[in-house]
């Protein structure tokens, strides 16, 4: 443990210092998982490291929170902490507000890319969806623009992995028909020096 915890320190891995800040909270929670995620950490291995990264109000929270559900006979999991972390330091009102922009989500002028990080970034506000691949998959679906929608919905992919590849293909294909449409001004002007007149 002491040798994989200092591998760990060495990547300088973001702290949380005892604050209530909903922002913070949540800033620091995504960088630890994109570390966590980056050095392709299990579980276990995330749960026994997260103590470290908390100091002051963070660290004897969860020191408290641990024992008592151990106590209660949960394994500690990874997803067990993050539940147990944003129902301690995201107001009720601060995940309901998420939880609603969530629900109203929509592409909009966004590119799928944008859509598909702003989805992922405002699901954990949605346990009820996150905890089904079909119900991610469908609101995914549902969010898209109409064209979009219309090419994905022919299949109606019932996973969240195959409805993002069949919207990237979407929308690739109808970048692809747009250019092929676009014919440039200068373009024009030579192709209609060349036509032949109508015989009179």
């Amino acid at each position: 443990m002491e040798t994989l915890l200092k591998w760990f320190q060495s990547f300088k891995p973001p702290t949380l210092e005892g604050t209530e800040n909903a922002i913070e909270c949540e800033n620091w929670l995504e960088d630890i998982e994109q570390l966590f995620e980056a050095l392709e950490y299990t579980d276990d291995r995330r749960v026994k490291l997260i103590v470290h990264q908390l100091h002051g109000l963070g660290k004897s929270w969860w020191i408290a929170t641990k024992k008592a559900l151990e106590n209660q006979g949960t394994v500690i999991t990874w997803a067990v902490f993050r539940t147990a972390f944003y129902q301690r330091f995201f107001p009720v009102s601060y995940r309901k507000d998420k939880g609603a922009e969530f629900a109203n989500l929509r592409q909009g002028s966004l590119s799928i890319e944008e859509y598909v990080a702003e989805f992922t970034s405002l699901l954990k506000f949605a346990p009820h969806v996150a905890i089904s691949d079909e119900a991610q998959a469908d609101q995914f679906i549902n969010g898209l623009n109409p064209d979009v929608f219309t090419l994905v919905n022919t299949a109606r992919p019932n996973t969240f992995a195959d409805a993002l590849n069949r919207a990237k293909g979407a929308e690739a294909g109808l970048l692809r028909q747009h250019r092929s449409q676009f014919v440039a001004p200068d373009e024009r002007a030579s192709q209609e020096e060349f036509q032949v007149p109508p015989p009179p």
